[in-house]
């Protein structure tokens, strides 16, 4: 039988940021830039529900006709269903420097883009931890009969975005919901600042991660081209 080898892997893996204040659940103002530096701080990222991506049709499958006819088929698609329901996602990207991302992920070019050595993060973050390079299609993932684990199809499911969303070249980290450790602060290598970031919280970013021994860069926009200095 032939086997599937994965011989390229990015050096690094990039997060989108926004750095925006918000409203929490019990309507108390809270700061994203202070989140974001703490998590660098403290060394963890954090897995969200599918529920909570901006992808409508995220998590969307169909199950094959073999599967319809099988007996089990209510309690198969249930426990797949709620696999996918437990499962946590945290989002990366291959590129720092690509206009749209900086546009829908960090406040239209005034948040910062986190860079992460992936191959300390790999080393890092728990056994339980995986990652996967997102495929884009135009057709729904379709869940075939098998004897696999429920947890298995889930990570499938959620590893197929629509062909559109293909810019983003997104590379996926599933863990359990909510803050994961990553234990060693240097698996962050770089922090690139929007060419809109306000002042003030350039200033504090760029103290926090001078602290920590974090490289930070501006953007520069020079007509159709970004660069980081």
């Amino acid at each position: 039988m032939a086997t599937i080898q994965n011989y390229v892997r990015p050096q690094r893996l990039y997060r989108y940021r926004s750095t925006k204040s918000y409203l929490d659940p019990e309507m108390e103002v809270k700061n994203n830039l202070d989140r974001e530096i703490e998590a660098i701080e403290h060394a963890c990222l954090y897995c969200a529900r599918y529920t909570q991506l901006n992808d409508p049709m995220e998590g969307t499958f169909r199950s094959s006709s073999s599967l319809r006819q099988d007996d089990r088929y209510r309690n198969i698609k249930s426990e797949i269903i709620d696999e996918k329901s437990q499962t946590g996602i945290c989002s990366f990207t291959e590129v720092q420097n690509h206009e749209l991302m900086w546009a829908h992920y960090a406040d239209q070019f005034a948040g910062i883009c986190v860079a992460y050595n992936f191959s300390m993060l790999l080393r890092h973050l728990p056994e339980h931890v995986s990652f996967v390079r997102m495929y884009y299609s135009e057709k729904v993932p379709v869940v075939r009969h098998s004897h696999l684990q429920p947890d298995q199809p889930a990570k499938m499911i959620l590893s197929y975005k629509n062909y559109r969303w293909l810019y983003e070249r997104e590379w996926r980290m599933f863990g359990q919901i909510g803050s994961v450790s990553y234990r060693k602060i240097n698996c962050v290598t770089h922090v690139y600042l929007g060419s809109k970031i306000a002042p003030e919280q350039k200033d504090r970013i760029t103290r926090a991660m001078l602290a920590l021994r974090i490289k930070v860069s501006d953007m520069k926009v020079n007509k159709y081209a970004l660069s980081f200095v």
